[in-house]
């Protein structure tokens, strides 16, 4: 393989275990470590570890969202994949925000969780958010990942349709 080959391979395989690797982590977060910390350790201290998880979870999301743009960028012909990569940094850069504000009224009512409700109301926001970016990177892992079957030039839909080919 030549050199230029053996580095674009590398580069996608890079991207490719990054995209997994993010969200394999945020997937196992949300179904695994959150629900076995609220029964362990309650929402007051559960909410003070999520903060520093979800800082960490946010700076992998980033990296991975520019590899993805990146990647995309690079592609030959431009297709769908630089809009998913452009959504899923769209939605960090949310997240981020939404973040900032949420640490910042933790920070407020020292070391405890804020009872106000504007605090569950952005809580709220924040998980619908990394929910639709969940959605974004699991459509991100079939599009980068999965290859669809090459459907022969000569066969018409019709007869693909009907499964003759």
């Amino acid at each position: 393989m030549p050199q230029s080959r053996w580095k674009l391979w590398l580069w996608r395989f890079a991207v490719t275990v990054s995209l997994a690797v993010w969200w394999g982590g945020l997937t196992f977060y949300a179904a695994i470590v959150v629900p076995l910390g609220i029964e362990q350790f309650g929402g007051v201290e559960q909410g003070l570890l999520t903060q520093r998880v979800t800082v960490r979870l946010n700076v992998v999301g980033t990296i991975v969202g520019v590899c993805l743009l990146a990647d995309a960028l690079w592609r030959q012909p431009k297709n769908c994949r630089a809009v998913l990569a452009s959504v899923l940094l769209a939605l960090q850069g949310w997240l981020w925000f939404l973040h900032a504000r949420l640490s910042q009224s933790m920070e407020t009512i020292s070391s405890s969780l804020p009872s106000d409700e504007s605090f569950y109301h952005e809580h709220r926001v924040y998980l619908w958010v990394t929910s639709a970016q969940w959605l974004v990177g699991l459509t991100c892992l079939g599009i980068w990942c999965v290859r669809p079957p090459a459907i022969p030039a000569d066969n018409s839909a019709a007869d693909i349709a009907r499964g003759k080919h």
